[in-house]
């Protein structure tokens, strides 16, 4: 039964997330994902068997949400099953932790309660009133946790589903996405307790008999319910206060972009020359017909992550030759203006000649490299892999694994500076799946970025879900911030999300486009979350490592 419940969370978790089913995925879901596997939790009988069902949530989870790691071409069995045995270790740790939470002070481990418990002062015997909180405190932490560091994959986080209630989602301003997270882990926790005290009867019958038994907030659980509606209220009526008082966007100044879509991998083999022929003509096409249709000049032009797939050197003669049918020097002096766009770049001084950085480069009309910006937050084991430099660690690599070279981590969040007609604007350029790291679009708009802009290139995914999982991580640091994004993607979602969390303008997934997106640069806003950052995330592991550490003090030990 304990695993048929753990598997049950595991398959909601998976469609409270965006999905194949549910193309964004269901905040409903979200609010009750994590109760059977509570349940489970509750039942186990002893610390190794909850760790156990971690190992299967982690798992299944990570299979159900992340199924699209497994078109990662030839490393799909490192990415996919990288990622469900990487969360399959990270739940046993986790589920130990909840295990303890949950009957540490009671005199054995304990089963679902008999019908005596159920009749008891509102949490189960010999537990503390703060049950529901620490659990919710230690799914927050854990969440923080793996989001963070050389390891940090913040997708799958409970506070998306939530997210998509936009009142909410503006809760993100002040503490980042672990207000939600938080949320969501409390209300899943008081369900859990909920089902497990009204199973007998129901829980609409038991709380009525309850309700004409003695008043109303005098047993814990009943305080549980009425602070978390408390908390969705008074967030909820933040958030949509917060969006009446930002007001419109169409009085600022605004820049023109022309994004590109080629929904074409250059990495592929034998792709490289053709994806950037079509970068070239869907640009170009659309630029002409811009100019026939409006009067509004474009400003500067922006292509996906690595569309350029070998480095861009003012004095290489390579680009002058390739593409065949319109070598891409030739295209940047039709072009006109500016072309930011993704290129690997050498590392510089201080660096190997053969380390480069993952990069977005601005390059003039003229071909000369204005600016760049390394990616600093690199994929584990895909762009950096520890000791790489040792010969025994490359040839494990090359020989089994098929990969055959790294990156090497940018040091600079300082924006970059991009002629936009008579102003320069500062830019911060997130490439791939750093703006779903809260603090990489956090240290830009510190160092003074006035817009956020995503390089990214997901087409490999294959999935819609794998590109609507992204956005949603991306959405919530427009939020954050109070700054606009732009994502450049190869494949989607290219989109323009405003300073509230809306999608302004979008192009449809996995189809080859090009349009002119007017963006509007809002003057920069304070948020409590520019100031102090994923503090409530490292405050929520603090927390629940002190009752950890309280209660084992004062607990009894539990038999294994």
């Amino acid at each position: 039964m304990n695993l048929l419940l753990t598997l049950f969370s595991a398959a909601l978790l998976t469609l409270a997330l965006p999905n194949e089913l549910f193309v964004w995925g269901s905040p409903f879901l979200g609010l009750v994902a994590l109760i059977p596997v509570f349940l489970a939790l509750y039942r186990s009988s002893s610390r190794n068997k909850a760790a156990l069902l971690g190992v299967v949530f982690g798992a299944a989870s990570t299979a159900g949400a992340n199924y699209w790691l497994a078109f990662f071409g030839e490393f799909s069995i490192w990415t996919l099953g990288g990622a469900m045995a990487g969360y399959a270790g990270y739940n046993y740790l986790l589920f130990t932790f909840l295990f303890d939470a949950i009957h540490r002070g009671s005199p054995r481990p304990r089963s679902i309660p008999g019908e005596r418990a159920l009749a008891g002062e509102g949490l189960l015997p010999g537990e503390s009133w703060h049950r529901p909180l620490h659990l919710a405190l230690l799914w927050t932490g854990y969440e923080f946790l793996k989001s963070v560091g050389f390891l940090g994959y913040p997708w799958g986080l409970i506070a998306y589903p939530l997210s998509l209630w936009t009142g909410l989602a503006q809760s993100a301003e002040l503490v980042g996405p672990w207000g939600l997270s938080f949320l969501a882990a409390w209300i899943n926790a008081i369900g859990a307790e909920l089902l497990l005290q009204y199973r007998s009867e129901g829980v609409l019958v038991a709380l009525a008999k309850r309700l004409r038994a003695r008043p109303f907030l005098t047993r814990p659980l009943d305080h549980h319910v009425v602070a978390a509606g408390a908390l969705v209220l008074v967030l909820g009526g933040f958030g949509h206060y917060r969006l009446a008082t930002l007001g419109p966007d169409d009085h600022h100044r605004s820049v023109h972009i022309l994004l590109v879509q080629q929904n074409i991998d250059s990495w592929q083999p034998g792709l490289f020359s053709e994806a950037l022929l079509q970068a070239q003509d869907l640009t170009l096409e659309a630029l002409q017909e811009h100019q026939q249709t409006s009067p509004e000049a474009v400003d500067f032009v922006l292509w996906s992550e690595t569309a350029l797939r070998r480095p861009y050197r003012q004095d290489d003669s390579f680009y002058e030759e390739v593409p065949d049918q319109l070598p891409f020097r030739e295209f940047l002096r039709r072009l006109d203006i500016p072309l930011l766009t993704g290129a690997p770049a050498a590392a510089g001084e201080g660096q190997e000649p053969e380390d480069y950085h993952n990069s977005a480069i601005l390059i003039s009309p003229e071909g000369t490299l204005l600016a760049s910006y390394g990616k600093q937050q690199l994929v584990p084991f895909a762009e950096s892999i520890p000791f790489w430099h040792v010969p025994a660690v490359q040839r494990f690599f090359r020989t089994v694994v098929g990969l055959y070279g790294t990156w090497v981590p940018g040091g600079s969040s300082a924006p970059v500076k991009i002629p936009a007609g008579d102003t320069i604007l500062l830019a911060g350029l997130p490439i791939c799946f750093e703006d779903a790291f809260g603090w990489v679009p956090r240290e830009m708009v510190l160092e003074g970025a006035e817009i956020l802009i995503n390089l990214t290139n997901n087409s490999w995914s294959r999935q819609d879900s794998a590109q609507t999982q992204h956005y949603l991580a991306a959405r919530l640091r427009t939020i954050e911030l109070r700054r606009p994004l732009v994502r450049g993607t190869n494949s989607g979602l290219t989109a323009v999300i405003n300073r509230r969390g809306e999608m302004a303008q979008a192009m449809p997934m996995f189809e080859s486009n090009a349009a002119v997106f007017s963006v509007p640069i809002p003057p920069g806003e304070w948020t409590l979350y520019q100031a102090i950052g994923d503090l409530l995330g490292k405050a929520a592991v603090a927390c629940a490592a002190l009752v950890l550490f309280l209660r084992e003090k004062s607990g009894k030990p539990e038999r294994q």
